[in-house]
């Protein structure tokens, strides 16, 4: 059940990004894009621990740091990530996040207090590698890319301090998976309802998001519950190298639905296999 779990959460993650990028295609802007988004995946998680009846038995003062962790995670992180998958399409978007595996275990390791191994150092060099292939990777305006990676890695940046708060949360509580999932969802629309309604028309860009966005919510929604539920059934080094494959899922998505528009070739193919396994070494020696 764990490693479905895990693996699902990957393949919904990175089912995300495609569709996020189809309904940028019309014009939407990505606060109110990531607002719907939230929403929607905020209902699924509550709607499945009403079903499941996890609501009925959770000690609401232990849910507090996944009210905290979702103000900036998904909060903050999603309009980052739906930006970036904006400028520089999915495939790319979700290698560059597949970093966050090497900022969760530097995290880890010189806060948590954790041992540093040499599956650390060499998945390190891996995901180093990836990385450099898609920042010299040629084709289109450089300043875009540029963007495109900075908007990435501060996603990346704020996932990994998601996985370290709520591996840390989690080893001192008996909240259920779909809670848990839920909790980060109201944070974080709020923070991102916040920042549509500082912005001019607000009402109108969120009604213009509310159709062609649905599908990202529901497969985000799907995401988040197996995530969390996998986390709170396994242990890391087994949930961690299976979701680190959500780069590769978004890859083989492109390339089946934006073939033309994501211009996969060779060195994406092959930076999104040292992202991934460089991310998989390290999860698996946590």
């Amino acid at each position: 059940m764990v490693v479905l779990l895990a693996a699902s959460s990957a393949l919904f993650f990175g089912a995300l990004a495609v569709t996020i990028r189809f309904a940028l295609a019309r014009g939407i802007d990505a606060e109110a894009a990531s607002l719907i988004t939230t929403v929607i995946a905020c209902v699924i998680c509550a709607a499945l621990a009403l079903v499941t009846g996890d609501f009925s038995h959770v000690a609401w003062g232990d849910t507090w740091p996944f009210f905290v962790t979702g103000l900036f995670a998904p909060g903050i992180s999603q309009i980052l990530f739906t930006r970036a998958v904006g400028v520089i399409g999915p495939s790319r978007t979700a290698i560059i996040v597949g970093i966050s595996p090497v900022l969760s275990a530097a995290i880890a390791v010189t806060v948590l207090g954790e041992p540093l191994h040499v599956a650390l150092v060499l998945g390190t060099l891996l995901v180093v590698a990836g990385g450099t292939l898609l920042v010299r990777e040629r084709g289109g305006p450089a300043a875009l890319l540029s963007l495109g990676i900075v908007l990435g890695l501060s996603a990346a940046v704020l996932f990994s301090v998601r996985d370290n708060l709520v591996r840390w949360a989690a080893r001192g509580t008996d909240v259920p998976g779909f809670v848990a999932a839920t909790a980060s969802l109201v944070s974080a629309t709020f923070v991102i309802a916040i920042v549509v309604a500082s912005r001019p028309d607000a009402v109108g860009r969120v009604r213009r998001a509310a159709g062609p966005f649905v599908p990202s919510g529901l497969v985000y929604g799907i995401s988040y519950a197996c995530l969390y539920s996998a986390f709170d059934r396994g242990r890391v080094t087994i949930v961690a190298p299976l979701v680190a494959t959500e780069s590769l899922f978004a890859v083989l998505i492109s390339i089946v639905l934006l073939r033309k528009s994501e211009r996969i070739g060779p060195r994406l193919l092959l930076a999104a296999a040292l992202v991934v396994g460089g991310g998989a070494l390290i999860s698996s020696f946590r």
